[in-house]
């Protein structure tokens, strides 16, 4: 424990000495492989697949908000979408600006998480968010992850139907919008999952701020066998088009992954938790503190050796 503690105080460190270099860095990274997802999974406009394209803008989002990549993942998401149907883009265009209405214009912080979300889905552990979400930040961000599993299974909704898109006649644009609103209406399962996610984030978020020892471990836990539950629950009755060994497998390996992120954001050292009492005029305060594990950094000391003087002739 005192070597991982040691890691994680040197990464700290190391974060806030280079914070300012860090951030663009990670930003660049991220918005690169979003791009790169959306290019290869919808891939419709050929001209937009480029290199030269993707890593000019990859650099400019390091330096900018997150709110400005988000806007470039979602300008390359429709003009995909719109080389296979204008009306589609055009449902797809306003389901994102609903979205944005009804949470991100007041909740901005959240935007990653919406970004996050789907690129989860693409590298097949999408059940580590809601556990993620739930200990770090809150019910807010487990709505966030709901709205990016409608973005995600939408988009997969697109892709998977792009022939009959493309079957119905271009003078027939009610029906490929009749056609695109079905696929957000009648998609059970994006809605089930969405149910899931949610109600799992809310969960970790509430175990999180009980009292108890070593919550954020029992939330985690509790709420990846929650999870898994809630799933193979669907799959009987809804079913859903869940693979139980990928489930399985995607939600271990996620419980993973967030144990290790909050032992990095988190790590409390409930042996020498204290219990605090004390009044005011009004109210009587019962206080549960815990202090965080901390180990100091072993520091290097140089010794220096001086040669000895030379003797006088």
């Amino acid at each position: 424990m005192t070597t991982l503690l040691t890691i994680k105080t040197e990464i700290q460190n190391l974060y806030e000495r280079y914070e300012k270099i860090i951030i663009p860095i990670a930003r660049a990274i991220l918005t690169f492989i979003l791009l790169m997802v959306i290019n290869n999974r919808i891939g419709y406009m050929a001209r937009l697949d480029n290199i030269l394209i993707v890593l000019p803008l990859s650099a400019l989002c390091g330096v900018i908000s997150m709110g400005c990549t988000a806007l470039v993942c979602a300008l390359f998401i429709l003009a995909h979408v719109s080389s296979l149907s204008v009306e589609v883009a055009g449902v797809l265009l306003a389901v994102l600006l609903v979205i944005y209405l009804l949470y991100f214009r007041m909740c901005s912080r959240q935007i990653c998480i919406l970004l996050l979300t789907p690129l989860a889905f693409a590298f097949r552990i999408p059940y580590v968010m809601p556990l993620i979400v739930g200990v770090t930040g809150g019910m807010g961000a487990a709505i966030a992850v709901g709205f990016g599993v409608v973005i995600y299974y939408y988009l997969d909704y697109i892709v998977e139907n792009a022939a009959a898109i493309t079957a119905i006649s271009d003078s027939d644009s009610l029906e490929k919008i009749r056609f695109a609103i079905d696929g957000l209406v009648s998609n059970e399962d994006m809605w089930v999952v969405a149910a899931i996610f949610l109600a799992v984030g809310v969960i970790v978020c509430l175990i999180c701020k009980s009292s108890m020892d070593y919550a954020w471990m029992v939330a985690v836990v509790s709420s990846a066998l929650l999870n898994a539950i809630l799933h193979i629950l669907a799959m009987l009755v809804f079913d859903t088009d869940i693979s139980l060994v990928g489930l399985l497998v995607g939600t271990f390996v996620s419980a993973l992954i967030a144990i290790a992120v909050t032992f990095m954001m988190r790590g409390l050292d409930y042996t020498r938790a204290e219990k605090v009492q004390f009044e005011d005029d009004e109210y009587y305060y019962y206080v549960k503190a815990v202090p965080k594990m901390h180990v100091p950094t072993p520091s290097k000391t140089v010794k220096r050796i001086n040669t000895p003087s030379n003797r006088r002739q």
